[in-house]
């Protein structure tokens, strides 16, 4: 009996350490680089950053409508890219 206990108990951090390697190993998020990466070309603060990202991205929306978000922000990341050239 006392076996069986050691037993579950062993299973049971192994399953719990597979648990949180695997939270640990999330990929990254496409958006959130790309939203770093708006900040740093706009040269704004970051509040001011994000609130021109949503109003570009909801005028993008209204131009090219059914669109992904990422579609939106990347095409904003690139032509700040573009312009700094």
């Amino acid at each position: 009996m006392n076996l069986i206990i050691t037993l579950l108990l062993v299973l049971g951090a192994a399953f719990i350490v597979a648990f949180l390697l695997g939270f640990a190993q999330r990929p990254p998020d496409p958006i959130k680089r790309l939203k770093e990466r708006f900040i740093v070309l706009s040269r704004m603060s970051r509040a001011q950053a994000e609130v021109d990202l949503l109003d570009r991205v909801e005028a993008l929306a209204e131009r090219f409508p059914g669109k992904r978000y990422a579609w939106y922000v990347e095409w904003l990341v690139t032509d700040l890219e573009r312009a700094k050239r």
